[in-house]
């Protein structure tokens, strides 16, 4: 069995190994084989699952977002018939149910939702009901293999020694901030992940290097006007403020160092 770890979300889970895994934007994909990735195939062994995340950082009650989801799900899939169930993967508790898609189509669809403190998993598999003896007992193994690591693989340090995901790009300062002042220590990056993925990235990763996280103001925010997210964080003689601006594409990165 091969493990998969999402690097900024933190989830791990365990797939045949000689499955294959893809990312498509926020969302992660398993299926026995590349082609059963493609909306349009329509071949032998077609089933796969997918997780995408969600930030809830106020940890506000996940029956309202099951409930729009499913609705969602359920317009987009014809489903004549929906019923749920709760749902628990280890301490991970929230919802699932099997949609009953119309006669014509012969697929299973099953969908899921979990919450994990300030993260919600949604999950979708599908496959042929003439194949459900064989998905069926892959698919359940590896939903219940869904878990949180307490630190990822490929971090690497900025100079300032700060955690820093992989696929950020330094950036400089002038060009993301042009109001910073010559009183701190800057860093700047240009990272791949939207804002929501880089906050959770943060509020794990910091403390594991060393980092007292003190303070998370986060986006989107109770207060409108603020349009980013910021993290105060402390290591012994030195704070430093950690913000993270979503953009269209990514988000952009600023680290703020300052003797304490």
């Amino acid at each position: 069995m091969a493990d998969f770890q999402q690097h900024y979300w933190g989830y791990e889970i365990t797939y045949p190994d000689d499955w294959t895994h893809a990312t498509h934007g926020e969302v992660e994909a398993f299926a026995m084989h590349r082609q059963a990735l493609d909306s349009a195939y329509d071949g032998p062994h077609m089933g796969y699952l997918l997780i995408r995340a969600e930030y809830n950082p106020y940890q506000k009650p996940i029956q309202p977002v099951w409930a729009q989801h499913l609705a969602k799900i359920g317009v987009m899939h014809a489903a004549k018939k929906v019923g749920s169930a709760p749902f628990e993967v280890g301490v991970l508790q929230g919802f699932e149910a099997e949609l009953v898609l119309p006669q014509r189509d012969n697929r299973r669809l099953w969908v899921g939702i979990l919450a994990a403190g300030s993260i919600i998993l949604h999950l979708m598999v599908t496959h042929r009901k003439t194949e459900k003896d064989t998905f069926q007992p892959i698919f359940s193994q590896m939903v219940a293999s869904l878990r949180f690591a307490g630190q990822v693989a490929d971090v690497t340090q900025t100079p300032g020694g700060m955690p820093l995901p992989r696929e950020a790009e330094p950036a400089a300062i002038e060009d993301v901030y042009p109001h910073h002042d010559d009183a701190s220590r800057w860093e700047a990056y240009h990272c791949a992940a939207a804002a929501d993925a880089l906050q959770i990235f943060y509020a794990r990763e910091a403390p594991v290097h060393g980092w007292e996280l003190l303070a998370l103001d986060p986006y989107p925010n109770q207060d409108e006007k603020k349009t980013w997210a910021s993290l105060i964080v402390h290591k012994t003689g030195q704070g430093a403020a950690i913000h993270i601006l979503p953009k269209a594409q990514g988000s952009d990165l600023i680290i703020q160092y300052h003797q304490t």
